[in-house]
């Protein structure tokens, strides 16, 4: 067996694999970041018509990677950074990535190329468009086609975060006709030979005419050694739903890749998950899980976006977790705190807030052996981080960012027609303070 190249002490608190491994690309807004959680940046369309190879490796990006093996740690990058500095031991998604099986057969290549050589990713994540049927609280024109469609009717938020904003709106690319996805169809062929990890996102990619062309190309290209993601929210109109559910059988019999794997959003349980995410039915969402198990037998990962709204019913979503695990479907979430926009963030909460997020950390603890590592240790990093709020956050600005959500939760409220008091009487007092 191969000696793993190690990383080098130096570099050790500055490295991470994903910028050159992993990519976003948000085609519709001509935009793409390395992972989820630097700012994303817009692409050059001279670079990428030259080479369609820089839809990935973009300069800017090229000047993070120079920044991370001299031993710098790039500022966008503050998400991992700020809680290995809370907690050393954190299993950051810095670490995660570096370490995953796809970026440690790449290490070596990695750390002897020059550091601005192009490079295919492993880890390829596409959106084509940003139509959706959803419009949740913390998402944005750019990712919503019903935020966008909300914003151009009614106007903006009365709140500071730019992308609910009329007049910050991106001006968004059709998918029919969007000479970024030209690239990538062009990109793509020599692309694949070296992708793990295929994920499409949207929007709703179950949406799009891209998307199931995609699926078309999979089945009738080799690549023993990919897995193909999809992210859907799984409340999509029922046509879209079955030609997805047939398109995958017919990928799954052609056997030309290692497997197909689906992503979920949700973000607790019950009426406040469907509040946090518009367009979300719960029993929907349950049943589409099951029938999945059905269907195909693959893995269902689910993606929880964990603002302030989260706690009160989270206990509950790990159970129903774990009844999953014990009905034989095979699930695992991952808990990544929502960083923007600023007014969820769930330091702002009050203190009573205290007595669920114990609640939920010691039911944890004490169903270790039915909750995975990755499911622990993003939570982990949830509760630390609910734990150093005082630490990491002084008065002045908790108070901003809480005016900032009471202005947007009540004209949220007025134009979904929702009552925010109702559906989370915990914070009722809060709210109305």
């Amino acid at each position: 067996m191969k000696k793993t190249i190690e990383i080098p002490k130096k570099i050790e608190h500055s490295f991470c694999a994903a910028k050159w491994l992993m990519v976003t690309m948000h085609f519709g807004m001509g935009e793409n970041h390395s992972c989820y959680h630097p700012p994303i940046h817009r692409w050059n369309i001279d670079d990428v018509k030259k080479d369609p190879s820089a839809l990935h490796n973009t300069k800017h990006k090229i000047e993070q990677r120079r920044q991370m093996l001299s031993g710098e740690r790039p500022k966008e990058c503050y998400y991992c950074f700020n809680m290995e500095d809370i907690n050393p031991g954190a299993v950051s998604d810095r670490k995660r990535f570096t370490n995953e099986t796809w970026a440690i057969e790449r290490r070596e290549e990695i750390l002897n190329a020059p550091y601005d050589k192009p490079i295919n990713p492993a880890y390829l994540e596409i959106s084509f468009a940003n139509t959706c049927n959803f419009a949740c609280t913390y998402c944005s024109p750019g990712q919503s086609s019903k935020w966008e469609q909300e914003i151009k009717r009614l106007g903006s938020y009365p709140v500071v975060d730019a992308t609910v904003h009329k007049d910050k709106m991106h001006d968004m690319i059709p998918e029919d006709n969007n000479p970024y996805i030209d690239a990538f169809w062009e990109w793509l062929p020599d692309a694949y030979k070296d992708l793990r990890y295929l994920r499409i996102t949207g929007g709703e990619p179950l949406a799009t005419k891209n998307f199931m062309k995609l699926l078309d190309y999979v089945a009738e290209n080799d690549n023993p050694d990919l897995t193909l993601v999809v992210n859907t929210n799984l409340c999509v109109p029922e046509k879209n739903l079955q030609l997805f559910f047939e398109k995958a059988t017919t990928l799954l019999e052609a056997k030309t890749i290692k497997g197909l794997e689906v992503y979920t959003s949700i973000d607790t349980w019950g009426p406040q998950a469907e509040y946090i995410r518009d367009g979300l039915s719960v029993e929907r969402w349950e049943n589409t899980v099951r029938k999945i198990h059905t269907l195909f037998n693959v893995p269902v990962r689910i993606m929880v976006t964990f603002g302030l709204l989260s706690i009160f019913n989270f206990k509950t979503f790990v159970e129903k977790m774990i009844e999953f695990r014990k009905d034989g479907i095979d699930v695992m979430f991952n808990c990544a705190r929502l960083v923007d926009p600023k007014h969820f963030d769930l330091r702002i909460l009050p203190d009573s807030a205290d007595e669920y997020y114990e609640l939920t950390n010691n039911y944890i603890q004490e169903n270790k052996e039915l909750i995975t590592n990755v499911e622990h240790e993003t939570w982990q990093m949830v509760y630390d981080y609910w734990k150093a709020r005082y630490d990491t956050m002084d008065n002045e600005e908790r108070n901003t960012r809480k005016s900032e959500f009471k202005k947007f939760a009540t004209e949220y409220d007025k134009r979904r027609d929702n009552n925010f008091c109702e559906t989370f009487p915990e914070l009722a007092d809060w709210f109305n303070e």
